[in-house]
């Protein structure tokens, strides 16, 4: 197949409306790519390799670009199929569900949780509001106190495992070791003139 035939059934690739697969697709990849492994080898004989190995490859991503954006568009059509039918089983599961009674029950009335207690709004009298001001205050105190003498404890320890690090260190530390002795033959063994 000739380069001119190639690049014509890669046109009309880009013009045929829609290819039936991907098979269709990939067997018009494999002709161009192997139409352009030969004529690559064919470069690799010549004098000026660079050039035409570089035409070649530029000549082959003409040739391939129509198919790539229509392996794109296919891809494209087949998750849009996906999603679609994704969304069709997911309306029949609604469907089926609004359908049972036990199941459209359950689901309109929530199981209510045991451990949070059921609120009824009151009317708070301006003495009781005072008064829950005043206990959310002395609470707050209350924790803030708490969390002062926590960081107090937390300091103290700290400041003893430090200590205790420090006197383990200066029991641990051994006389220095002498210093190695210089070579005879050194320029610093020689006395100075």
């Amino acid at each position: 197949m000739s380069l001119p035939a190639l690049i014509l059934l890669a046109s009309a690739a880009a013009s045929a409306p829609q290819l039936a697969t991907r098979a269709e697709v990939a067997a018009q990849r494999a002709a161009v790519e192997q139409r352009f492994a030969q004529e690559q080898v064919e470069c690799e004989r010549r004098f000026s390799v660079s050039a035409c190995l570089e035409d070649v490859r530029r000549r082959r991503q003409e040739a391939l670009a129509p198919l790539v954006r229509h392996e794109h568009e296919l891809a494209a059509k087949e998750r849009r199929q996906r999603a679609a039918a994704q969304a069709q089983r997911v309306r029949e599961r609604e469907q089926a569900a609004a359908s049972d009674p036990g199941h459209r029950r359950e689901r309109l009335l929530p199981v209510p949780a045991a451990s949070a207690p059921a609120r009824t709004p009151r009317a708070v009298s301006p003495e009781a509001a005072a008064q829950a001001r005043l206990q959310a205050e002395q609470q707050a105190e209350a924790d803030a106190a708490r969390r002062r003498e926590q960081a107090e404890a937390r300091r103290q320890r700290q400041q003893q495992r430090l200590a205790e690090h420090e006197a383990k260190e200066k029991g641990r530390t051994k006389p220095m070791a002498a210093p190695l002795p210089l070579p005879r033959g050194s320029a610093a063994s020689q006395p100075l003139n």
